[in-house]
């Protein structure tokens, strides 16, 4: 692993520490278990403290007002995760960015956001009568008027149930563009670069952001992002196991399957180059992550190190 990558990993890491112990939640034995973490590597230390001075010296007014559970959740998002710390750090010099790689506007607390924390899902009706559906660690903002019922979401998944409004269109819109529904129940997922949308019933329209335009049906699957559709397909099924509390993949890559872990897990969970991209196919637990490791570790060759019950490492055999 470079020096780069190295960092990268620290960096990630480090950000879902500072979330679970500044949350105000954080037990000595996870106290203990950031201890073991950052003394086992004088550069995880040294990078720590560094967000901590970059995130002081932010000169962005609105994100020193930020209420501490919406700095906490954006810290335990992904790609909100990545796009905070890098704006940090370039601050303090610590890693080479092309400057601030995102605004941070996206993020700002506002009337109708809904947000789940690591290991929950939400469900809720929301006001037009639509049945929403949140997966761990997403957030969605919610914008009703008169003229229409649309939904931002921010980061992770949701799955809607859209009721009738022959007056309202019922939109979901990501970063990557929108999905006008057409009467139908379907799951969206926000990832970094690219939207993925999943048919339960009906149809529903893709728009991007530069205008392409797509209609997809029940029973299938697309993925696009700004400019085009970057895959249409037959959905598989696996796509909505999480509603039910379990992880479906099919041929995936231990890194894909660890990253859906890592929503409903507080702590680390560091998987090693040598490892992540193992492929497998099964269905896990996501409201047991003890018991999801035990059974990879079945599925592959790769032993699963506990160094605490909140610092959890993975590598080959």
């Amino acid at each position: 692993m470079n020096g780069v990558t190295a960092d990268e990993v620290i960096i990630d890491e480090a950000a879902q520490w500072m979330a679970l112990l500044q949350s105000g939640h954080a037990s000595p034995e996870e106290h203990q278990a950031f201890g073991q973490w950052s003394n086992a590597d004088p550069r995880r230390a040294e990078i720590f403290r560094a967000m901590g001075a970059g995130l002081g010296v932010l000169e962005n007014d609105k994100l020193r007002r930020m209420p501490r559970e919406s700095l906490l959740h954006t810290l335990n998002a992904p790609s909100g995760r990545r796009r905070f710390v890098r704006n940090a750090l370039s601050l303090v010099g610590l890693v080479s960015t092309a400057g601030l790689v995102a605004r941070l506007t996206d993020v700002w607390p506002q009337p109708g956001l809904l947000t789940t924390s690591t290991g929950e899902r939400l469900s809720l009706t929301l006001a037009d009568g639509s049945a929403l559906m949140l997966d761990a660690r997403s957030k969605v903002l919610e914008r009703f008027d008169q003229e229409r019922r649309l939904l931002q979401l921010l980061d992770g998944k949701l799955l809607v149930d859209v009721a009738r409004d022959s007056h309202r269109p019922f939109i979901v819109e990501t970063s990557q563009g929108q999905m006008r529904a057409l009467g139908t129940r379907f799951l969206v997922e926000q990832n970094d670069g690219q939207t993925g949308i999943s048919m339960l019933h009906s149809q529903v329209q893709i728009r991007t952001r530069n205008g392409a335009v797509q209609v997809i049906r029940a029973g299938e699957r697309a993925v696009f992002d700004a400019d085009r559709i970057l895959e249409l397909r037959p959905s598989t099924g696996a796509e909505s196991a999480w509603t039910e509390g379990l992880l479906e993949v099919r041929d995936q890559s231990l890194g894909v399957l660890i990253e859906s872990l890592r929503n409903y897990r507080r702590g680390i969970i560091r998987v090693s180059p040598a490892a992540e991209n193992l492929r497998l196919s099964g269905i896990f637990p996501l409201d047991d992550t003890d018991r999801a490791l035990q059974l990879l570790a079945g599925s592959l060759p790769v032993k699963v190190d506990y160094h605490s019950p909140y610092w959890v490492s993975i590598d080959v055999r």
